[in-house]
């Protein structure tokens, strides 16, 4: 959105850029401003006045925009993003408003309230091969994210049946994390200690797989870009990368990218050979 200033700067141009005016008031067309009319002069002061009532129409605009785009995005129930808004806002040892989707918490207080909201993840997408919709949860536990636990999933499991559409079949993951492993090359300084550097690797992992956001698509390509930026860290190679699902026996490698089947993942195997720069 523009700012009045904005606003009279562009009726200062086209003011200026006008013939009949130059020859009114005596200045070649296209001068600057500045060198004819003070910001004080009646000419800057009647431009201010019009610029203001005009950004007061364009602020009056732009905010029945986003009045009119919220009402349109709650009246879309069948989008997926209602879909995670609404696990996001389930409320654990809460009942619903008979027949709607809503909560009465004018008796409970703000402490009680974030204290019943245990999904502090979540997530909704549809399936490209079936009529599916996916919502991936998690909650936290001592800072890290991790899984409801079985009676929280049993009464969110309720909660869902109750406010989804008719005919929406979902499908609610709600596992451990994805357990991501990997080998990598690191051709280091060597006027630094090997330690300290692969220290700084590993912790550059750790940090680089725990902040992807919930859902968020991990690629092996970002993985080293983070790598390369490590102090003392010249050349990096990942020889390959893979992740073990919750429930599955063995690995998958991890082709260029990766979305976690649980939304989330955590670092386990981490085979670093260090090798000095020459």
């Amino acid at each position: 959105m523009r700012t009045i200033d904005e606003i009279k700067q562009t009726m200062c141009q086209a003011f200026m850029a006008d013939e009949t005016l130059a020859k009114v008031y005596g200045f070649k067309a296209g001068d600057p401003w500045s060198n004819h009319f003070s910001a004080v002069c009646i000419e800057s002061l009647i431009l201010y006045v019009i610029a203001v009532g005009i950004y007061t129409v364009e602020a009056l605009l732009c905010q029945h925009k986003r009045e009119v785009d919220a009402k349109i995005d709650n009246m879309s129930v069948h989008r997926p993003r209602w879909y995670r808004d609404k696990v996001l806002a389930f409320l654990k040892g809460v009942s619903l408003i008979a027949d709607t989707d809503r909560y009465d918490t004018d008796s409970m207080s703000l402490a009680d309230i974030e204290k019943a909201r245990v999904v502090k993840y979540a997530a909704a997408t549809e399936s490209d091969d079936a009529s599916i919709l996916t919502i991936k949860v998690a909650t936290e536990s001592d800072g890290e994210l991790a899984p409801l636990d079985d009676e929280t999933e049993r009464q969110l499991r309720a909660y869902i049946a109750e406010i989804k559409d008719a005919g929406v079949r979902i499908a609610l993951v709600n596992q451990e994390a994805d357990l991501f492993s990997c080998t990598i090359d690191v051709l280091y300084d060597p006027i630094l200690t090997p330690a300290i550097v692969e220290e700084n690797v590993r912790k550059t992992i750790s940090a680089h797989i725990a902040s992807l956001p919930f859902n968020g698509e991990y690629t092996n390509m970002a993985l080293v870009d983070a790598l390369q930026a490590v102090a003392g860290v010249r050349i990096v190679e990942l020889r390959s990368s893979s992740v073990k699902v919750a429930g599955e026996t063995s690995a998958t490698i991890i082709d260029i990218r990766h979305t976690p089947a649980s939304g989330y993942m955590k670092s386990d195997a981490i085979h670093i050979k260090m090798t000095p720069y020459k």
